[in-house]
């Protein structure tokens, strides 16, 4: 098995059939797939969060709550995402993993065009369950073959790509749901014979369709050849989880610190627009649109920087300085969002913004030394550890604290700021701390 040394440098893998050291694919090969992956992380994220465009239309043509629409669009989502996770993961580090993300992208766009002929909450839940289940398989088959593609000096920048693709189709999810539905609602559709179907019924079914395309992309790559050692790769999953287990000291503190990054990217997502409005009297048109493109622009060029500084660090002092500077990342971060409190509107956002880029790029650090420290054989069961933690806490705790905090003793304008405040800065100051404690143990390993 591949071994780790204090700098978190890993040894060559070799041939799981012959034994002798395999080749590492082409550049040229393994950046195609990234390309194809990227495209796959924008279909996702605009397929997940395409909804939240639709809560009116939907409410009112269903004739459901508000409340029923939450758990439709985020509470069964983020549940079945969590309970699907590990085994996502595990199937990820057994088995093919092209055929995998093939099974996702039909699984989830197969849910979104189920939810445009929901006529009700049950249907509409079992549809928004396809989705979770289909897009739960995603980040640990694409990270797998992502870490059997590349070496680990080379793995960072690879993998920001991938994670990239999130961020722009966080953004994108606006802006092509927002154009489909408006030319729904205009009619331009009625020529093709769906016009006198409900227009936010025709945008997700449209939106749901665009998964073919991909689909087609999908069929263009082959399964890359595993980097496990012998037999590694038909292990018993219990015999993965213990030796995984044999890391907790290194591994739970960093999937704990990158639940902390997600939480407060959620907190600040979910309620600096309200703020804005609340507080600033900022305009809604100029909230989504300014504040959208922070969000857009901060994660994807936080994202891409992470990779490189992945590499740039494990090529000078390994693991262990990724996690030192991913918790100096965190400390600064959380130093500055102390600021709320007190900045007006504009400073409010450019807060936000230094924090959002500060988070994407200690994610990627994070990540990145999360996938060295595993076995070749768990590379999809940590990533789905990962998604576990982030979906859970950051959709549990980040996007509702703020809100239940704001009817406790504080009133006034200003309530919302020490809410989003209290919860965010001791937050980051958990991620600083847990970094750190991770990094003294890689020294020490």
């Amino acid at each position: 098995m591949a071994t780790a040394s204090s700098t978190g440098h890993v040894s060559n893998r070799a041939d799981s059939r012959s034994g002798e050291v395999a080749p590492w694919p082409s550049s040229a090969r393994g950046w195609f797939i990234v390309a194809i992956f990227f495209v796959t992380a924008i279909l996702s994220y605009t397929d997940r969060l395409i909804f939240s465009l639709l809560v009116d239309p939907v409410r009112n043509s269903l004739g459901i709550s508000d409340l029923q629409v939450g758990l439709a669009q985020g509470t069964s989502f983020a549940i079945i995402y969590a309970v699907a996770g590990l085994p996502a993961g595990r199937l990820a580090d057994v088995a093919n993993r092209r055929n995998l993300l093939l099974i996702g992208i039909i699984t989830w766009s197969a849910g979104t065009v189920a939810c445009g002929f929901a006529n009700g909450m049950a249907s509409l839940i079992v549809a928004r369950i396809l989705v979770a289940a289909g897009e739960a398989l995603l980040a640990p088959a694409a990270m797998s073959m992502i870490a059997d593609l590349f070496p680990p000096e080379r793995r960072g920048r690879p993998m920001a790509v991938f994670l990239s693709g999130m961020n722009v189709g966080s953004g994108l999810a606006i802006v092509i749901g927002g154009g489909v539905l408006s030319l729904a609602q205009s009619g331009a559709f009625n020529t093709v014979g769906i016009g006198q179907i409900e227009p936010w019924r025709t945008t997700l079914m449209l939106i749901g369709v665009l998964g073919v395309p991909v689909l087609a992309l999908l069929l263009l790559i082959r399964e890359p050849q595993r980097r496990a050692v012998g037999d590694q790769g038909k292990r018993p999953f219990t015999d993965v989880l213990k030796e995984m287990g044999g890391g907790w000291r290194r591994l739970l503190p960093i999937f704990a610190a990158l639940a902390a990054f997600t939480t407060v990217d959620f907190s600040l997502i979910s309620w600096v627009p309200t703020l804005l409005s609340r507080d600033f009297a900022v305009p809604a048109w100029e909230v989504s649109n300014g504040f959208g493109l922070v969000i857009l622009i901060s994660g994807f060029v936080g994202t891409v920087v992470g990779g490189f500084a992945a590499d740039k660090l494990f090529s000078r002092g390994g693991n262990t300085l990724r996690l030192r500077v991913t918790a100096l990342l965190a400390l600064s971060g959380g130093l500055s969002l102390v600021f709320l409190t007190i900045a007006p509107a504009a400073y409010v956002v450019a807060i936000s913004a230094f924090w959002l880029f500060v988070s994407a790029v200690a994610t990627v650090c994070g990540i990145a030394t999360a996938q060295d420290l595993v076995p070749d054989d768990a590379k999809g069961l940590c990533i789905s550890f990962i998604a576990m933690g982030n979906i859970s806490l950051g959709l549990g705790i980040g996007a509702s604290l703020p809100g239940a905090l704001t009817s406790g003793a504080v009133d006034g304008p200003s309530g919302l700021s020490w809410a989003i405040t209290a919860v965010v800065v001791p937050l980051a100051a958990v991620a600083a701390y847990l970094c750190g404690i991770s990094s003294r143990s890689a020294q020490r390993s």
